[in-house]
Order: structure tokens, then sequence, then C-alpha cells
């Protein structure tokens, strides 16, 4: 299985990361990507906190996106990347024709 998702962004949005430029996310232990907010948002697993007391953290990142009318098919693309299986560290998102990732963040948060 690979270990990054390889996106670019042409910068301008409104995220925490809004400069253009190659960016680079870890894969392992997604759980599932959904459209909403800003874009698409991609959720990791819960990492439970030390001796297993309760309140463990869940993150996602958020990609914002250009065109709103091609989240689906962006959310497309993005489980084709995480599907694909080629030689190699990461896989390239290969976006929607018109479809551009302005500006990206992430998020943890607590769970009880």
């Amino acid at each position: 299985m690979k270990e990054f998702l390889k996106f670019k962004s042409v910068g301008g949005g409104s995220a925490d990361v809004a400069s253009a430029g190659t960016y680079y996310l870890p894969i392992d232990n997604i759980l599932m990507c959904e459209s909403g907010g800003l874009g698409i948002a991609i959720w990791q697993n819960a990492v439970a906190t030390a001796g297993g007391a309760p309140g463990g953290i869940v993150r996602y990142y958020t990609l914002e996106l250009s065109d709103g009318t091609l989240q689906d098919e962006t959310i497309i693309a993005l489980n084709q990347a995480l599907a694909a299986n080629p030689g190699g560290k990461a896989i390239e998102l290969q976006l929607p024709v018109g479809q551009t990732i302005t500006s990206w963040q992430f998020q943890d948060n607590g769970i009880i």
C-alpha cells in the first residue's frame, strides 16, 4: 500500500495552507472521504491516549476546492487514488477536469 497521497494546490484558498505547491498526506489508516463544507474531508482513525484512557484523537484533512459542483467526481478520484497500487511511495491524485485544490488544512479532534 502507498504511504502518501500527493496533490497539487494552486493556492489562494481560505484554509490554513493557502500557498501553491505540491503536498503529501499520509494515507495510512484513512477511514473515509466525504464532501462538505469547504470541499473534501479525509478522516483518519482515532489514536488512543497513553495508558488506554478515554479521550483519543481523530484527525481529518480538509481540501478546499475551486468547483463545488465537482465534489462527487473529486471523491471518486480520491477513492481511485487510494485504491491504486502502482510502485513507489506516493500516489498522485488526478483531479477531474476543471477542478483544482486552492488550500488545505488538518485538525485533530478529541473524542470521548
